[in-house]
């Protein structure tokens, strides 16, 4: 909406409405502006009333915007569940808080190479591409924006002849990003100008729904209908925590290792955090599968289509979320003991949502030892530790298996090696909501 759409629009609006009820209700709002509903824009539209264009500036302005394109009903009509999803927009099947950025059509590369997909959050750069890996070595890439911000590889993949990327914040040297419609992709020597679609606010998609209560009332579930599904949305109180996959965890044990292939070189890996397909049950208890969208773009991947005949009422249930922070928790010394020998520990790492506690380390070989852990000794009622991202420089390699309440861990280092230091990131949990969606 340009200023001169914006002000005859405002020419147009009670004097009193607006100074009475869009400024004090909207006006912390930030919600898309290309979205204007004709039933709120008849509400307002009382009496043409001429305006001082000093009224125009800044917060009565952008109050005004919140409301004419929110809903299609004043603020006091909106619920509390529902503005709580106002700053979450949507890339094809996944939801993001924040600005979000897409790319609308693959852009061609050299020859037959493409840039198939990317996706630009505040919490993460992804792309796919068709680029064939050479003797399967990763090419130098990066990515440079307006703002200054240079973007490299934190980790990547490969499916058939697509590359998947997945970026870290070369500059601040972490995982937070500055969204833009616009940057620079340099794979070794070629350039490339790549530009991005804004996302749309969800709120603009469509009615959401809220899930059953449940006792997890720190987490917002919701769904907006799609044609062949339900799109989910989920929203929470600590807004650094990070929805990871929606439903029942497909393996409930977990590995994960890391090896310091060089002083600038990790390999890590982590058992999937893929789940099983959520269940839907129609009046007569008959059971639907929903699973994910195929090829969608982005992770997690938030939406679900199942065959239901046209006019079921389905009941949709959500047994649980994996949910995460990609941030450290905590840091440890341990001391390696003497061959066949244990240190008692005790120490207790605080993760937010649940607790665990270092209990002690025994050394197994003359290179190896092992770490045991209690999990879930305090936190959160339904929350269960899934894996935490233990990583030490200081050793050659470590690997952790997650049963249950408890967690092993077994680390290789030089013979000589006396002590280690380890990092606490990146936890991720099961959380048990038992969500019941109705969708009619």
């Amino acid at each position: 909406m340009t200023e001169k759409q914006l002000q005859a629009f405002m020419q147009q609006l009670d004097n009193d409405l607006l100074d009475e009820e869009l400024h004090p209700s909207m006006s912390d709002l930030e919600i898309d502006v290309d979205a204007i509903r004709q039933k709120t824009f008849a509400k307002l539209n009382k009496e043409r009333l001429k305006m001082k264009r000093k009224r125009l500036y800044p917060l009565l302005a952008a109050s005004l915007v919140a409301v004419v394109c929110v809903s299609s009903v004043y603020a006091s009509d909106i619920s509390d569940f529902v503005k709580s999803f106002f700053p979450q927009k949507a890339i094809y099947s996944t939801i993001v808080a924040g600005e979000a950025f897409y790319l609308e059509t693959p852009l061609p590369l050299d020859g037959s190479n493409k840039l198939e997909t990317v996706m630009f959050t505040e919490t993460s750069l992804e792309m796919t591409l068709t680029f064939p890996l050479a003797e399967d070595k990763l090419p130098e890439i990066t990515i440079v924006t307006e703002e200054g911000h240079h973007y490299k590889p934190g980790g990547y993949g490969y499916e058939g002849d697509h590359l998947l990327l997945s970026f870290w914040n070369e500059t601040d040297e972490n995982y937070l990003f500055a969204p833009t419609n616009a940057f620079e992709m340099i794979i070794e020597e070629n350039s490339y100008a790549v530009r991005l679609t804004e996302s749309t606010s969800v709120v603009n998609n469509g009615e959401i729904k809220a899930a059953e209560n449940t006792p997890i009332d720190w987490i917002r579930v919701g769904y907006q209908k799609t044609t062949d599904g339900v799109h989910l949305l989920t929203n929470f109180d600590d807004p650094e925590l990070r929805l990871v996959n929606i439903g029942e965890p497909e393996y409930q044990d977990v590995t994960q290792m890391f090896i310091n292939e060089s002083e600038t070189s990790i390999i890590g890996s982590s058992t999937s955090p893929m789940v099983k397909p959520l269940l839907g049950y129609d009046d007569e208890n008959n059971v639907y599968p929903y699973s994910m969208v195929e090829n969608a773009v982005g992770r997690p991947i938030t939406q679900f289509q199942a065959q239901v005949p046209e006019g079921k009422r389905i009941q949709l249930k959500i047994p649980s979320l994996i949910v995460g922070y990609q941030k450290s928790f905590d840091s440890f010394d341990v001391t390696i003991p003497e061959m066949n020998e244990g240190i008692i520990l005790d120490h207790e790492i605080d993760l937010q949502l649940q607790k665990m506690v270092l209990q002690h380390i025994k050394r197994t070989s003359s290179t190896t030892a092992e770490l045991t852990f209690a999990v879930n000794t305090g936190g959160s009622n339904g929350v269960t530790v899934r894996d935490v991202d233990f990583y030490s420089k200081d050793v050659d390699s470590g690997e952790s298996v997650w049963k249950g309440n408890t967690c092993t861990m077994t680390i290789t280092f030089e013979e000589d090696m006396a002590s280690a230091s380890f990092d606490v990131n990146w936890p991720n949990f099961e959380v048990k909501g038992d969500w019941t969606l109705m969708i009619e």
